[in-house]
């Protein structure tokens, strides 16, 4: 990706070469004074559409502001990305470096060209693909077996529940571990309640440290009711103190 230090440097010293103050670009560029402040401390990029604008105020090319030469970038910047696309190949790497500068539209639209395969390959690139896409990736990838969780963060609340009772289903409750933090509770609590079902609490041990306390508080009574105390030492570093506590008090006491 472009270093946005260095892109900074260059603006400070195209501008200065112009002998033009910051508030004078802001002026020119209608935008604010505290843009052109964070483009010039490397804290954030040019939008792509003030790019040839820049350029041409500054008498030089979006490449030489850049510092490197992109020709996808300036088929976005000259919106023929469409065209670019037809006659040239591009690869998850090449999205990758020009995708900060992208509008999202114009990344969606590459995307959708270009065969990411697998998502996990090219974590950079999500915070900047549409959830829709990503949700569609994360479904195929959860089909074809493959592990979700390094996009997990990315991926709808409502699909990665979904995914979860598909992958429980395929490989029990262990399976679903590690996608367990990125679940609503009432997610887990679905998948507690039918793993408990079949194997009693120490089948959930695996996701305990996810569950709900109180929750897991309840199934822990109702098998202490039905099995004894012993029958709960799998999860007892997870439960409420106060609720082993009362129960110490009132067995025992």
């Amino acid at each position: 990706m472009f270093n946005m230090t260095n892109v900074g440097i260059r603006i400070s010293e195209l501008r200065k070469a112009k002998n033009m103050t910051q508030m004078e670009l802001a002026d020119k560029m209608g935008i604010s004074f505290q843009a052109v402040s964070n483009w010039e401390r490397g804290n954030s990029m040019p939008d792509i559409s003030k790019l040839p604008e820049l350029a041409q105020l500054f008498g030089v090319t979006v490449d030489e502001i850049l510092g490197e030469k992109s020709d996808l970038l300036d088929s976005a910047v000259e919106n023929r990305i469409d065209e670019y696309l037809t006659d040239n190949p591009v690869t998850p790497q090449q999205l990758g470096e020009v995708a900060t500068i992208l509008k999202p539209e114009q990344v969606d639209r590459i995307v959708e060209k270009v065969p990411l395969g697998d998502l996990n390959e090219v974590i950079e690139l999500l915070p900047f693909i549409n959830r829709s896409l990503i949700d569609e990736f994360a479904r195929k990838m959860t089909e074809e077996g493959k592990s979700i969780v390094n996009i997990a963060p990315f991926v709808s609340r409502e699909l990665v529940a979904e995914l979860a009772a598909v992958v429980y289903k395929k490989g029990g409750i262990g399976a679903v571990r590690e996608i367990a933090p990125f679940l609503s509770q009432s997610a887990l609590q679905d998948l507690a309640k039918n793993q408990y079902a079949v194997g009693g609490i120490h089948s959930v041990v695996e996701i305990a440290p996810f569950l709900d306390r109180s929750f897991l508080g309840e199934l822990a009574r109702e098998t202490i009711r039905k099995e004894g105390i012993n029958a709960i030492g799998g999860v007892v570093p997870f439960l409420d103190r106060d609720m082993l506590s009362d129960y110490v008090r009132n067995v025992y006491l």
